[in-house]
């Protein structure tokens, strides 16, 4: 199993927060791009035995075959499906409401259905909080990204997470690795959705 963004010698006093993989120094000042704080990113693709082929998950009387194949984040001990799916939704595209709508599809209708299929041999999978979401984020120019090669699709699409927003709550927070990077979506709308554990 290849590990990506191994760093060695300076996990021991970083702390316990991550890097935002940020170099670039702007404007002449001692900002993250200098300093450079925190753990860099650690992952490792899981994309044999059980993480090989695909599993089927049906929502609706649309079926998609999810790839099993995972990413093991080393920093923050998530697992993480590496694509997301991309036939269901009222749509057809992978694109699910946060709510259930009057078909029964819904991100946690698609946790469930992953879920009672044991996607890639588990039942513990989950929508990714919002600190979860932003874990993934590597915050350098020109736009923020997820690592290419944990996550080749390249998640540049607005992603749901499972946080409300307390003061509007028919909205929930999604969030983006690639332009636009955080936002709100009312929870009728569609989003991609991206399976943690």
């Amino acid at each position: 199993m290849p590990e990506i963004g191994l760093e060695v010698g300076k996990d021991r006093i970083l702390g316990g927060l991550l890097k935002t993989g940020q170099t670039t120094r702007y404007g002449g000042y001692d900002d993250d791009g200098y300093y450079g704080k925190g753990l860099s990113k650690r992952y490792t693709v899981l994309d044999k035995a059980q993480y090989d082929g695909t599993t089927s998950i049906t929502i609706y009387n649309k079926t998609d075959l999810i790839s099993n194949a995972c990413v093991f984040d080393l920093r923050t001990k998530l697992m993480w499906l590496r694509t997301p799916p991309d036939a269901l939704g009222p749509a057809s595209d992978g694109k699910l409401p946060w709510t259930t709508n009057v078909n029964g599809e819904g991100i946690f209708p698609f946790v469930t259905a992953a879920n009672l299929a044991k996607l890639a041999g588990y039942s513990d999978w989950r929508i990714p909080n919002i600190f979860e979401g932003v874990s993934l984020s590597l915050w350098e120019a020109p736009a923020i990204s997820a690592d290419p090669v944990a996550f080749p699709s390249g998640l540049a699409v607005p992603m749901w997470t499972s946080t409300t927003r307390p003061n509007s709550t028919s909205n929930a927070i999604s969030f983006t690795l690639g332009g636009n990077f955080m936002g709100l979506a009312i929870k009728t709308s569609t989003c991609i959705c991206i399976l943690v554990r």
